[in-house]
């Protein structure tokens, strides 16, 4: 079977593969994150939806205004809430 989320205007599907088999061993060597303005309200809603912590909202050193959440999804792959992030003026 498959689990998916809307998340906005995309969405995210994770399902089984034949070549892949178990809980992920190196949970974070992809990471893929989800902004959001309201991490802490976010957080709220993912926890009340039953997902897994691995890291409450903090703020990171080189950006102290923003926050980012880690969960894990059923194969203990990482994703994360974080503040929107600025992109670098050309």
């Amino acid at each position: 079977g498959y689990t998916g989320w809307v998340l906005g205007t995309g969405a995210i599907t994770v399902g089984a593969h034949d070549q892949v088999k178990g809980k992920n061993s190196e949970p974070g060597r992809v990471i893929w994150n989800i902004e959001t303005p309201d991490v802490k309200s976010e957080f709220d809603r993912f926890v009340a939806a039953g997902a897994t912590v691995v890291q409450e909202p903090y703020g990171p050193d080189e950006e102290p205004e923003g926050l980012i959440a880690t969960f894990a999804d059923p194969d203990g792959n990482y994703f994360q809430l974080t503040s929107p992030m600025e992109l670098p003026s050309s």
